[in-house]
């Protein structure tokens, strides 16, 4: 009975240990901000963050940080945000730590503005950058208004992706456009050359969650596809039968 008494208390710590991830970022694109997540389990996070400038001014005490809690309700969703004596002052909205390396969120305050925010993995300097607030901006516009493949991050992205050849490609099927949709957390439109029926015809999309794009395109009765993760979700598919 000793033996495995002691061998329970032994792996205790083991089993209870949780990974804690920590991130160096920016609120609204100018804050300097430090995150630490710690992994729930279940894809779900909790941790705290505090601004630069505040440890730098206070030091490292405790209401020096906020705590960040997921939401009762909609955990996945939301998290809350409470200073050191337990009142909610933000909001943090869509949540995503793409591969536990890239976080963003859309934080909102007690104000009621709304800010992004978006951190690395210490250490991590080869992740893409998020584009969910980009896309945000231009919902309901053509490709050709705000000359989205000519945008570097978009640009570069697709050259890696697709290979330069296939990314002149596309550029050259959007002649006839549809203005960019969200749904299912992604960015998406289609195009197609003028007077050739659909065929060649594309549809790329930006995944919110996954920090991915995707790219269908069909040419000559030929369909082809690319995925910054390696997989097509069924919830492109979707979107690509729906359209052609």
């Amino acid at each position: 009975m000793k033996i495995l008494i002691c061998t329970i208390v032994a792996l205790l710590p083991l089993l209870t240990q949780a990974d804690v991830y920590k991130l160096n970022g920016t609120v609204d694109g100018k804050y300097p901000i430090v995150i630490e997540l710690e992994d729930l389990g279940d894809n779900l996070f909790s941790g705290r963050y505090a601004y630069e400038s505040t440890l730098n001014r206070d030091g490292d005490e405790d209401c020096s940080w906020l705590r960040i809690y997921p939401n009762l309700s909609t955990p996945y969703a939301k998290w809350d945000v409470t200073d050191c004596n337990g009142k909610i002052v933000e909001t943090w909205s869509n949540p995503s730590f793409t591969g536990r390396k890239y976080f963003s969120a859309r934080m909102t305050n007690i104000k009621g503005k709304s800010y992004d925010i978006v951190a690395t993995l210490v250490g991590q300097s080869n992740v893409n950058e998020p584009l969910t607030s980009y896309f945000r901006q231009h919902i309901g516009e053509y490709v050709s208004d705000f000359d989205m493949f000519k945008e570097n991050r978009v640009q570069t992205r697709l050259e890696n992706l697709m290979g330069i050849f296939n990314y002149n490609a596309i550029t050259d099927i959007y002649e006839v456009q549809v203005p960019i949709e969200y749904n299912n957390g992604m960015y998406w439109a289609s195009g197609f050359m003028a007077h050739m029926c659909c065929d060649p015809a594309a549809i790329w999309a930006y995944d919110t969650y996954e920090n991915s794009f995707y790219i269908w395109i069909r040419k000559d009765d030929q369909e082809y596809w690319w995925s910054e993760t390696g997989k097509i979700p069924y919830k492109f598919r979707e979107i690509v039968n729906e359209s052609f």
